[in-house]
């Protein structure tokens, strides 16, 4: 069936069933194999309907095709979808459902030439979908570094990063050793007024807890604000205590822990039965692993 054809036929289609569900006007065509251009068609047609969905999978799975020429698949289809865009798109929802569909892929360049181009034509990317470029690009050294550009430069073109995208970047510094640039970040975020939460200390505690020891005035910090820590900052306090030796107010931590029903791991009795052993609190050690099995706790190796 010729294009043209095959875009009057769901057009058609869709004007004479419209409380019909997307999905099911499309299921006849779904077969067709359709070209590039009546691809991006549908793909507009899906978002003008609110089918963020069935848009996603059709992007989708036409990025998930074997031995596909990325380079010049990325092209033809940003080519086709903003050509299409003039006479059917109805949302430039459309542009951001392709952008997350690279970054899921993995294809991190492409989505990174993929946000400079649609600036061109006045288009800015949502923030939720510039977080997963952000936290992809934290699973690598050398996308660590594009990421902090990245976090630096967006907001000059329109991008307002929320909570999420601090914590992202804050996890991101911690990682290259940067604690105190990350706790600086945190400082400037307060006085911005931007949101911070359980996150964002948790993950400055456990950078500190890495190089040094600035962890307890953090935790004060913290809760005079009203936020309670989680079972992550609680693990990250035990462990920087019991490896300098201060495992009785790691014990405390444990008791404070307890009281905000947080309920420890095998992570937590293993960090402290290791402590409170090496400092030769035999009674607390055999105490705890008592408590670890009538809590049906499975040990570690290491316990």
């Amino acid at each position: 069936m010729p294009d043209t054809d095959f875009v009057h036929h769901i057009s058609t289609t869709i004007k004479q069933c419209c409380a019909e569900p997307l999905r099911r006007i499309l299921k006849p065509f779904e077969s067709k194999d359709p070209s590039l251009e009546a691809l991006c068609i549908v793909v507009q047609i899906a978002v003008a309907s609110k089918d963020l969905r069935m848009a996603h999978r059709l992007v989708f799975e036409f990025w998930e095709k074997s031995h596909l020429d990325v380079g010049n698949s990325f092209d033809r289809f940003t080519e086709r979808l903003i050509y299409t865009y003039k006479d059917w798109g109805a949302h430039p929802r459309v542009f951001d459902v392709f952008f997350l569909v690279l970054v899921e892929a993995g294809l991190l360049l492409e989505a990174g030439k993929l946000f400079d181009k649609l600036l061109n034509y006045g288009v800015l990317v949502s923030v939720d979908s510039c977080n997963l470029f952000l936290a992809r690009l934290s699973n690598s050294f050398d996308g660590i570094k594009t990421g902090i550009r990245v976090f630096r430069e967006y907001p000059e073109v329109g991008v307002c990063w929320n909570t999420v995208s601090y914590n992202i970047i804050l996890h991101s510094l911690c990682q290259l050793g940067r604690v105190k640039e990350a706790h600086n970040l945190v400082i400037q975020m307060e006085f911005r007024g931007n949101v911070l939460d359980v996150v964002s200390y948790s993950i400055i505690i456990d950078g500190y807890c890495q190089v040094e020891g600035k962890v307890l005035k953090l935790m004060e910090e913290l809760q005079r604000k009203g936020l309670k820590p989680n079972q992550y900052t609680y693990i990250s306090i035990i462990s920087l205590l019991c490896k300098t030796g201060r495992v009785v107010e790691a014990g405390q931590v444990l008791r404070e822990m307890k009281n905000q029903r947080i309920f420890p791991d095998n992570v937590v009795y293993t960090t402290l039965i290791s402590g409170f052993g090496k400092s030769g609190n035999v009674s607390a050690e055999y105490k705890l692993f008592d408590e670890m099995k009538s809590k049906k706790i499975v040990p570690d190796f290491v316990t």
